[in-house]
């Protein structure tokens, strides 16, 4: 029996095939698009591409449509943030379904949540919704690596107290896993307990002087017919 990296290097090679051919939104090959999203949820793997096209075959093919593999595409899209993954996917699927199917309006939502930076209340939600998530190998170490982005762009120190709610809290990341986190960033516990995250660049946002050099054969004739008047 082929292992499930035997099995994923497989698809891959079959999907690629698809891909390139004229089969690539033929509706009888969406098994196999299926199976491989689904095997990429449970290895980790991302294949932008191919989730595209699955949705692509939905989006023609309404009556096919499942729930679950959209909302594991999406998910695999968030998983990518702050790329333009996820809304270029969800672009593809009808409105219909996305308001219709409680688990994709549900991803959706997650959506919201982490780019509007409400990561409480973020992490708070899947805990209601962890038979979505757990489909996902990786998805909330994935989310918890795009928090940490927002927050070195935004923070210049904060409280270790702010900073663990904001990655998931007790109920998700222990204290002794927070420590790691920090060190990985190459982030700096201070004495009074807050956490150094970045220096502020001042010079980062500097304008550039544009300069243009103009030949004196060029002018001349301009200078000349100003004088001229």
């Amino acid at each position: 029996m082929a292992s499930e990296a035997e099995e994923l290097l497989d698809l891959r090679e079959q999907i690629c095939g698809v891909l390139d051919g004229i089969d690539r939104y033929n509706p009888t090959n969406l098994p196999l698009w299926e199976k491989y999203v689904e095997l990429q949820a449970s290895s980790g793997e991302y294949d932008y591409e191919a989730n595209l096209a699955v949705l692509k075959l939905y989006q023609f093919n309404p009556a096919s449509f499942r729930p679950e593999i959209a909302s594991i595409i999406l998910l695999k899209g968030l998983m990518n943030l702050p790329s333009m993954d996820f809304h270029m996917c969800k672009a593809v699927i009808p409105e219909k379904f996305v308001t219709e199917s409680e688990i994709v309006s549900t991803v959706v939502y997650f959506a919201e949540l982490l780019e509007t930076c409400y990561f409480n209340r973020f992490w708070s939600e899947i805990t209601t919704f962890v038979d979505i998530t757990k489909k996902v190998s990786g998805f909330e170490e994935a989310i918890r690596r795009y928090v940490c982005q927002v927050i070195s762009i935004t923070y210049q120190s904060v409280s270790f107290e702010e900073l663990h709610e904001q990655v998931g809290g007790s109920s998700q990341i222990s204290v002794e896993a927070m420590d790691k986190l920090i060190e990985a960033h190459g982030w700096q516990k201070q004495a009074n307990g807050s956490i150094y995250v970045s220096k502020k660049e001042a010079s980062a946002a500097k304008p550039k002087k544009a300069v243009e050099q103009l030949e004196l054969d060029t002018v001349l004739p301009v200078l000349t017919q100003q004088r001229k008047r």
